[in-house]
Formats: structure tokens, C-alpha cells, sequence
């Protein structure tokens, strides 16, 4: 027990706590892809009744807001932890300029954004901590947070992965319990797994899902609920928690399953136990729960396309051997070729490099690994079609230059191209630039490309995915923000030379992943996140249209 007691003493001293503890702190609670609607749901099945507590008894707030295209983890935290998501144009993208994939399961592209991010403005964390983040945001203490777990930054004196997750270990009887919780969770999925078999429901592949929703399920929350707590009684000023299990079973079993509502019971209690930690802390803290996207139920593309992907079709239409055409692989299988790059960045040198050679060249021999680009793309050279999926919206860069082409040159190229794909099944409506820099759109119906505010009085109507889209918001000021929102994203230079945005029936919205619920795109609750703050608190995020406004908030009023 000594030893345990050692261990956690020196382990909270990790953070120095600079500001003096009169100056407010904020914690901020996000449940991933969490939708507004999907919350009252909760809130309805009293699934969560610590939260309708905290809402319905203790004078917080409770409101709806919108977060633009891209609808993803990375454009929000972007804009929330930096203040800047311009030109981060979903959660995996082509960066021309370097010829590098941008990929978030990646954390070698996570802190080469964030280094990027950081260079422009301060980080809302600045002597806090970051939990299961995609970005640290300058935080003194980050555990779980992607831009940290690169190699390059893995062992950075600066940026504490895990101290918190030693004293997690060291605390046996949190460790015992969430042992516990592992072994049930899993005893859950297989379970649902065969409920669903016997009603014949859809669900995307499992793979290597089980070990995905125990993580992200059980030890991930266990892990920042542990440390928040930790932190909040040492007075930390900030402190972001991201809690991804929601958002994950949701892709896989779709936002209003069972599966997926069930996750907020346990999220609920990790609230409360924050929620209680809070109001007897010797530092004031103002509580943020939030989400940052939400989901809107889908069906794969190419369930529609006799289980043709959307690189099958184009290759189908282009016919010229000189030319790859690529779409990413999104699923769990990508999770293990992935595996092998980080190992191979681990052991770089002298005898270790030779083994991992030697074996690699094994595994290379044997088994042919699936087509992809681990390698910088000369985009000027390379023939090279490259799709990048985000849920309901598909990013297409074709080669022929080292900068964004425009649909003018797109169609030079590949003549007819965005015709064929608009008449495909399961694509809603294509978006570029025009010469002249102009957001342009070409509707299910269309021929030719309008400009994207000259579309409304020329065939709008025959666009029925961008009708409900708009029919999605209450009043014109809403529908006008969403539409600007759609017309900014095109002029990303990061964006894709073709933008493809699946076709939206008011319900369903096709996603060119293989999954059950949707976000990265428009349409549907995808875009409507929710907040909870107190109401005494002088901030609306009913008002927040981009989450840079919060950032600008938060910082002003707790970081200055």
C-alpha cells in the first residue's frame, strides 16, 4: 500500500499548478458524436438522470448548436483547442503540396497537424490536461491523445502519456474493477452480436471491433474519469475529456440502436462522479458537456452498387491500366497494416531495423498486402485517381497537378466524369471550384455545374438531398449558415478536387464507409451537437455555428 501511496503522490505532482486557485477553471465533458436529438432521447428513456439532474435542478443550460462540413472530430477540436480548422477538411485528406496522406488513426499525421495548428495560436490547454483527445492543445499532462503518441513525440519529457495510466494500474481497486467491466463488455458484444445474427440485422463487419469497444468502452473512460478526477482535486485549470465509446458502437450498429444508447448509462455516471468531484473542489470550475458532431443513420454505398465501391465504379469509367485508382480502407483490417509502419518507426536503427526487415519482408512474401500509398504522391507525375471517404462525404483528388484543379480541368481530363457520377446511385450531389475560385455544384439532374447560389434558381428543386438538407433547419438564418458552411469546405485547398456528398432522403443518408451511422458530410443530426452549461456561465452555444467561437470564448475568459 506504501508503494501504491508513493506512486500517486508523485504522480500528481506531475502538474504544477501555475495560476493561482481563485482564477476559475473549466472542465470540458465531450461525448463523441453524440447528436442533440439523440441526447433527448436518452434524456427521455432516462438513460441518463444524472444529467436531467444537472440540467432540470441545478440551473444548467441545455441547447442545440452546429458544427459545419466537415462534421468530425478533427475540423472541431481544431477549432475549439486552436481557434483555426480552416482547411482540415474531414478525417482523412491528401495534402498536395507535400503529397502526404492525412490520416486520424494515424498519430504521426495528428501532430503534424497540431505542430501546424500551434504555430498560428495558443492552445486552450496551456498548464491543463487532454484525454483521449485527437489533439493536446498545449496540455501540460496528455493521456490518450493522439498528436502526443507519435514516436517522435512518445517520450517527450513535456508531454506526460502515462503517468496517469501507472497510477491507474498501481490503484488496484480500480484496476480490479474495470478488469471487471472488460470481461462483462465483452460478454455484451457477444451478445448483441448474436441477437443480431438471429434478427437478421445489419452491422458492419466486426473484425477487430470487440477489442475497439472495450477500449473505447470501458478502459479509455475508466482511464480520464480516474485522472480528471485526480486533476480536479489538484486544482488543474483545464481539463478536455473525450469520451468515444458512443461514437464508435454508433458507426457500427447505428445512433438509435440499443447498443449504442445503452453506452450513455455508463457515460451518465462518469458525469456524476466528475459533476460531485467539482463542487467540492477548492478551485471553481465551470462544467462544459458537450458533444462535437452528431450521427445520422446511413446505409453503405455500395450496398446500392452490387457491393461495388466507389473505386470499382470509377475504374469501371476510366479504363486506362496507366492509371491507380485508390479509396482508402477504412476498416479494422486498416488498423493492422497501420501497426506494422509505427513498429517500423519504433525500431529504427542497428540490429532491431534488420530483424524488422527481415521479418516484414516475410509477411510481404507470404501474404501480398492490399494496394496503398505509405509513400509521399508526386501528384504532378504520379497517374493517380486517390478517393478519401469521410462517412457521407468523399473527397476525390485526381493527379495532373501539384495544386487543386478545378472542375473545368477535372473534366478535361477525365471527360463526363462528374455526369457519370452524379447519375450513380447513392451519390446526393457533386461540389469544386470553377476557374475562376467559385464554389460550384452539379445536382442529381444536372448537365453542367452551376454556381453554388446561381443552383437555387436553376434546378434546386430537382436536387432532393440538398431540398431536405435545408428542410433540416428551422428558420433561413439557419439554412443560410449551412449553405455558406458547404460553400467554404470547397474552397479548402485541402478539399477534394470532386467533392461527392451522399444522396439524403430526410432519414437515411448513404455513407461511403460501411457503416450504420453517419458523420463527415451534411445532412441530417450529423450536424446538430449539444451543449449543457450553467446557465450563470455569459456564453449561448445555441448562437455557435463554428467551434472556433468557443475556443475564442474559453480562452478569453479562463486562459488570459
Amino acid at each position: 500500500m506504501k508503494i501504491n501511496l508513493k506512486i500517486f503522490k508523485k504522480s500528481i505532482r506531475k502538474i504544477k499548478v501555475k495560476k493561482p486557485l481563485e482564477k476559475k477553471g473549466f472542465v470540458i465533458f465531450q461525448i463523441d458524436g453524440l447528436s442533440y436529438e439523440a441526447v433527448k432521447k436518452a434524456l427521455s428513456l432516462n438513460l441518463m438522470p444524472h444529467l436531467k439532474k444537472i440540467i432540470t435542478e441545478d440551473g444548467y443550460s441545455f441547447d442545440k448548436y452546429f458544427i459545419g462540413v466537415p462534421s468530425d472530430t478533427p475540423f472541431f477540436q481544431a477549432g475549439l483547442l486552436y481557434g483555426d480548422n480552416d482547411n482540415v477538411p474531414g478525417f482523412r485528406w491528401i495534402e498536395r503540396e507535400t503529397g502526404d496522406e492525412i490520416i486520424f488513426k494515424k498519430p504521426e499525421s495528428a501532430g503534424y497537424i497540431e505542430e501546424a495548428l500551434a504555430k498560428k495560436n495558443p492552445g486552450l490547454l496551456s498548464g491543463g490536461s487532454s484525454y483521449v483527445n485527437l489533439f493536446a492543445g498545449g496540455a501540460s499532462r496528455s493521456t490518450f491523445t493522439l498528436s502526443t503518441f507519435s514516436i517522435r513525440y512518445l517520450f517527450k519529457r513535456k508531454v506526460r502519456n502515462f503517468d496517469i495510466f501507472i497510477v491507474f494500474i498501481f490503484h488496484i481497486f480500480t484496476f480490479l474493477k474495470t478488469f471487471i467491466y472488460v470481461f462483462f463488455e465483452f460478454l455484451i458484444e457477444i451478445w448483441e452480436r448474436v441477437v443480431d445474427v438471429v434478427k437478421k440485422r445489419d452491422i458492419r463487419p466486426e473484425g477487430l471491433f470487440p477489442f475497439a469497444r472495450v477500449m473505447s468502452n470501458v478502459i479509455f473512460k475508466e482511464i480520464e474519469t480516474f485522472g480528471a478526477i485526480m486533476d480536479i482535486s489538484r486544482g488543474v485549470p483545464s481539463i478536455y475529456l473525450d469520451y468515444i465509446g458512443y461514437d464508435e458502437i454508433s458507426h457500427h450498429r447505428g445512433p438509435y440502436s440499443i447498443s449504442a444508447l445503452s453506452t450513455l448509462k455508463a457515460i451518465d455516471r462518469k458525469i456524476y462522479h466528475i459533476y460531485k468531484e467539482i463542487k467540492r473542489a477548492e478551485r471553481k470550475y465551470d462544467f462544459f458537456i458537450i458533444s462535437d458532431h452528431g450521427h445520422t443513420p446511413s446505409i453503405p454505398f455500395f450496398h446500392l452498387n452490387h457491393k461495388k465501391k466507389l473505386e470499382n465504379i470509377i475504374a469501371n469509367y476510366i479504363k486506362n491500366d496507366n492509371f491507380t485508382i485508390y479509396e482508402f480502407d477504412t476498416g479494422y483490417n486498416a488498423v493492422i497494416k497501420r501497426l506494422i509502419i509505427y513498429i517500423n518507426d519504433f525500431f529504427k536503427r542497428g540490429k532491431c531495423n534488420k530483424i524488422l526487415n527481415n521479418f516484414r519482408g516475410k509477411i510481404n512474401t507470404n501474404n501480398k498486402p492490399a494496394k496503398g500509398f505509405n509513400k509521399k504522391i508526386n501528384w504532378k507525375r504520379d497517374k493517380i485517381v486517390y478517393i478519401m471517404n469521410s462517412g457521407p462525404m468523399a473527397n476525390i483528388y485526381f493527379s495532373g497537378k501539384s495544386s487543386k484543379m478545378s472542375v473545368e480541368e477535372v473534366e478535361k481530363s477525365f471527360p463526363c466524369i462528374t455526369l457519370m457520377l452524379a447519375k450513380t446511385r447513392g451519390i446526393g450531389f457533386i461540389m469544386g471550384q470553377n476557374d475562376n475560385g467559385e464554389a460550384v455544384i452539379f445536382g442529381k439532374n444536372s448537365h453542367r455545374f452551376y454556381r453554388f447560389l446561381d443552383f437555387f434558381e436553376n434546378g434546386a428543386d430537382d436536387c432532393s438531398s440538398l431540398k431536405h438538407i435545408v428542410d433540416d433547419y428551422d428558420s433561413k438564418e439557419e439554412k443560410d449558415i449551412a449553405l455558406l458552411s458547404i460553400q467554404k469546405f470547397c474552397k479548402f485547398n485541402n478539399a477534394g478536387d470532386l467533392i461527392l456528398f451522399g444522396e439524403y432522403n430526410g432519414r437515411h443518408i448513404i455513407n461511403f464507409e460501411n457503416q450504420l451511422g453517419a458523420h463527415g458530410g451534411i445532412g441530417g443530426k450529423q450536424n446538430m451537437p449539444f451543449a449543457v452549461w450553467h446557465s450563470s456561465t455569459p456564453f449561448a452555444f445555441g448562437s455557435v455555428n463554428n467551434s472556433c467561437k468557443i475556443y475564442e470564448f474559453l480562452y478569453n475568459n479562463y486562459v488570459v
